[in-house]
């Protein structure tokens, strides 16, 4: 996971993948807390704002919103 500031100064979250986003399987329903860094399991890739178990933050996305949101490394 990979700390930075959101436009509103908080530090949130984004995964990196290790792998090229093209490459990425967007079938295994990962989703990640970018309030915590958290992942999810049972997360559709176009998951959005689903609560997380973590930390209660309602910021889990899947995978597949995250790239669109340029949200992965």
């Amino acid at each position: 996971m990979i700390e930075y500031k959101a436009k509103n100064g908080a530090t949130q979250f984004k995964p990196e993948l290790g792998v090229d986003i093209d490459e990425a399987d967007f079938e295994d329903n990962k989703g990640w807390c970018v309030a915590c860094g958290e992942v999810a399991d049972g997360c559709e890739p176009d998951a959005t704002r689903y609560e997380c178990e973590g930390c209660g933050a309602r910021k889990v996305y899947g995978l597949a919103e995250l790239a669109l949101m340029g949200l992965v490394a």
